[in-house]
């Protein structure tokens, strides 16, 4: 349960790093500059046309924390389906019997500690913490499958490709492409020859948690339903939302990702469950110890 807690902060703080509402429309006033603006939105078209079209991913993985002083690996599994639920479950190695798992939903989060027959499930505006830095499950899912978001919006399209900010630099192999709001401020890297994304990255100062940022990489790109999809990521967040600076480290190698819809995305349990408060272990949650 120790390691499921410390896992689990690292995905809800990455989370809330990346995902923090902002006032205003959701626009960027700047937008692209004139000069190159046909060939910025015709290179962020190909970064929009790289999406995995697929509707479910589904695959083993690797995971490795490195926490302060703690380094540590453990046996997974990741189950996306699109719009509905990403899933990573904890197994223990050789019999991989599951031990845990965290369901993020448009609606609610889902923890279920199979050891302890605990679990914890409550909507985003439940958990003070995660209402007040808008936790959003669609900049957490663009996140997870190599995709653009946009604060408050579902899904990025064609028509919303003005907001973002585009470098095509003649001597750079990355473009560099931002959106900013405020105090949030969102980047990517893509390849400037085949319009992939590399990376990620948010920073934003809350005047209640202090400054905040999310480091986000991909590798190992592999054909996966006509596009190519990251195996390999690996996400850092620096933060002082527990009161101290900390930075941690997650990686997920997957393998064998396939296109299944052979599985429920609703997690269902039985009566020896008991349900723990969501404030209540909130605190454990973001107490990496």
């Amino acid at each position: 349960m120790k390691r499921l807690i410390t896992i689990l902060s690292v995905v809800l703080l990455l989370a809330s790093c990346a995902s923090k509402k902002v006032a205003g429309d959701g626009s960027d006033t700047t937008g692209l500059t004139k000069t190159h603006k046909s060939e910025q939105q015709a290179f962020l078209k190909r970064v929009l046309d790289n999406q995995v079209q697929a509707r479910n991913i589904v695959a083993s993985a690797d995971l490795r924390l490195v926490a302060g002083n703690k380094d540590f690996s453990c046996d997974g599994k990741i189950s996306m389906r699109r719009d509905e639920v990403i899933r990573l479950q904890l197994l223990l190695p050789i019999i991989r019997t599951e031990v845990a798992r965290i369901d993020f939903t448009p609606d609610y989060v889902l923890l279920v500690d199979r050891f302890h027959k605990e679990y914890i499930k409550a909507s985003y505006k439940d958990v003070s913490f995660l209402a007040d830095n808008g936790l959003s499950f669609y900049s957490l899912q663009a996140l997870f499958w190599n995709q653009l978001f946009l604060p408050g919006e579902k899904t990025v399209n064609e028509q919303m490709l003005h907001r973002f900010t585009c470098g095509l630099a003649d001597m750079a192999t990355t473009v560099p492409v931002g959106f900013k709001n405020g105090n949030m401020e969102y980047q990517w890297k893509a390849s400037k020859s085949t319009a992939q994304i590399t990376g990620a990255g948010a920073n934003y100062d809350s005047a209640a948690h202090g400054k905040s940022s999310l480091v986000w990489t991909y590798d190992n790109f592999r054909s996966f339903d006509g596009r190519q999809f990251p195996l390999s990521q690996q996400f850092a967040v620096s933060t002082a939302v527990t009161g101290r600076q900390q930075t941690v480290q997650l990686t997920v190698k997957m393998s064998s990702p396939k296109n299944s819809a052979d599985w429920d995305t609703t997690t269902q349990l039985s009566g020896k469950y008991k349900k723990i408060e969501a404030q209540d272990i909130l605190k454990k949650l973001m107490s990496i110890q």
